[in-house]
């Protein structure tokens, strides 16, 4: 009689072993998630089964979805749509809104058991995230390094987009549409969650959930294509802050050429004369510059960072500050210069410049008289005569401010995505 009773005792031990394992088995796979992956076509927002791997997502979905244990346990379905980093933003947002949409359809259509209310469609626009991925994991692909200063940037998305395709004349785009388009096109990942706790399936009551806000979605027209439009720097105007303290009014025209190199004309003209004073400041000059700007401008906001360049101008000039000695005279000056610049805005920068060379000036010097019979008149000390002075050092200083004008350019229409 023992030895049955410690058989029935071992049977029941055993019993609850491989039960309390089903159980814990159990427990995980309603703890787990699956995760369905689709593509999209370029441009496209309907799901077809025959795109790449879409017919084998789609039957994943079909033996899940089919799974007795599934509907009784299921929490929700998220779709996660997005597009690739190809195009105008605004349209890639649409397009993966459309793209969620579709799967959504897709999936309360077939599977008339789930309930809508436990399918919710995200989107998330262009995948810059695995993009910048993508290019931090691949060695081979051209220029690197100048594509992720460029991703870490603080332009634009849009700005970004058009400096990759133009880096080094396309070889880096060319080899992004290859290796990297395909899997940034996957436009959805269906996402199944089941609940922590199981429920029994003669169970038919229905199991309380977390309620779950969703944003409302406006229904929109079809969105047409829309052009990518791209801004770029026209000219920058400047005003050098050191000559408006003085009132010497000045203004600078500045123009971009290229990435690397700019051109710019500065003209300071203050004419300032009081009649009874002994006070005069009037000044004309005219400069121009040649800059070349240092670093990899890829990575840099146009006009900013360090440059270097070659300066030259003419001018003329009258000058009596508060006593009745004066000097009238022409110049001419040239020479080297190096500049910084940052941003301050999004159309505006600081620059601190300072300029080195030779300095030429034709100088007479006058008194001023008054009270003449002919007014108030400057005459020229004796003998008449025009002294030249010469200089070699520092010839100017600025600290400017920066006003950049961009215009807008459509590139395309629409894009890849």
């Amino acid at each position: 009689m023992k030895v049955y009773a410690i058989i029935l005792i071992l049977i029941m031990l055993l019993t609850g072993s491989i039960m309390r394992v089903r159980a814990q088995e159990h427990q995980h796979k309603t703890d787990s998630t699956n995760n369905i992956v689709l593509y999209f076509k370029i441009d496209g927002a309907i799901l077809d089964s025959t795109y790449m791997g879409n017919n084998e997502s789609l039957k994943k979905l079909d033996e899940l979805i089919k799974n007795e244990l599934i509907i009784p346990n299921l929490d929700s379905i998220t779709i996660v749509a997005s597009s690739s980093p190809d195009g105008k933003e605004a349209y890639n947002l649409e397009l993966s809104r459309k793209r969620a949409e579709s799967v959504k359809a897709y999936i309360t259509g077939k599977y008339p058991e789930i309930k809508k209310e436990l399918v919710y469609a995200r989107y998330t626009g262009e995948n810059w995230v695995d993009f910048k991925r993508m290019i931090e994991t691949d060695k081979n692909i051209p220029h690197r390094e100048r594509l992720i200063n460029i991703i870490n940037s603080d332009r634009e998305n849009g700005a970004k987009e058009w400096l990759i395709k133009t880096l080094a004349n396309g070889e880096s785009w060319r080899y992004i549409r290859k290796n990297f388009l395909p899997q940034l096109r996957t436009g959805a990942v269906c996402v199944i969650y089941y609940k922590r706790e199981p429920v029994k399936e003669e169970k038919k009551e229905e199991p309380k959930k977390e309620e779950k806000i969703i944003p409302p979605q406006k229904s929109e027209p079809e969105t047409p294509v829309i052009p990518l439009i791209i801004s770029k720097p026209l000219f920058a105007m400047k005003t050098n802050l050191l000559y408006d303290v003085l009132s010497a009014v000045n203004l600078e025209i500045e123009i971009p050429i290229g990435k690397q190199w700019s051109v710019a004309a500065e003209g300071i003209f203050p004419w300032w004369k009081a009649s009874r004073a002994d006070w005069t400041m009037q000044l004309l000059s005219g400069h121009a510059s040649v800059k070349y700007w240092l670093g990899d401008r890829d990575a840099k906001e146009v006009l900013t960072g360090w440059n270097i360049g070659l300066y030259g101008g003419v001018g003329k000039y009258d000058l009596q500050l508060f006593d009745k000695d004066g000097e009238q005279g022409d110049f001419f000056d040239a020479g080297l210069q190096a500049a910084y610049a940052h941003k301050i805005g999004k159309h505006f920068h600081m620059e601190y410049s300072l300029g080195v060379g030779y300095l030429q000036r034709d100088t007479k010097e006058y008194d001023k008289v008054n009270d003449t019979m002919y007014g108030d008149i400057k005459v020229f000390r004796f003998p008449w005569k025009v002294e030249r002075k010469q200089w070699f050092g520092p010839t100017f200083a600025k600290v400017s401010l920066v006003w950049l004008l961009n215009k807008k350019t459509v590139k395309k229409e629409g894009g890849v995505k």
